[in-house]
Formats: C-alpha cells, sequence, structure tokens
C-alpha cells in the first residue's frame, strides 16, 4: 500500500537531499581549489619557457647566430 506522506517522512527525504547537495558542494570546492592550482602551474611554466626563449636569444645574437633582418 501507499505510505502516507507526514512531517517526519518529507523532513527525513529534505534532510538526506540537504546531506546529498553539501557533499556535491564540497567536491566542487575541492575540485576549484584543483583548477586554480593546475592554473598556477601552468603560469609558472609558461614563465619558465618565456625565460628560457630570452635566456636562448641571448646567446644567439652574442654567438651572431640570428638571421639579419
Amino acid at each position: 500500500m501507499a505510505e502516507a506522506i507526514t512531517n517526519e517522512l518529507m523532513y527525513e527525504v529534505l534532510k538526506k537531499i540537504q546531506d546529498d547537495v553539501a557533499v556535491i558542494k564540497k567536491t566542487v570546492s575541492d575540485h576549484s581549489r584543483l583548477l586554480v592550482r593546475m592554473r598556477e602551474d601552468d603560469l609558472r611554466l609558461e614563465s619558465m619557457q618565456v625565460e628560457t626563449q630570452f635566456r636562448l636569444d641571448r646567446i644567439q645574437t652574442r654567438l651572431d647566430l640570428t638571421d639579419a633582418p
């Protein structure tokens, strides 16, 4: 038979939904922090690449290895 919907049953269902939403919020927050760290790593690597390119250009200039414009 169909179970009667009571305030207690509604409370239990809503409490479960609230708990599930809290877990989802924590997961999204964790993923957001991870994405921020990944972006910081990406920027750090990009900076290292620019510095390496700058140093390579200086070496080529000192050795007169650059093509004349």
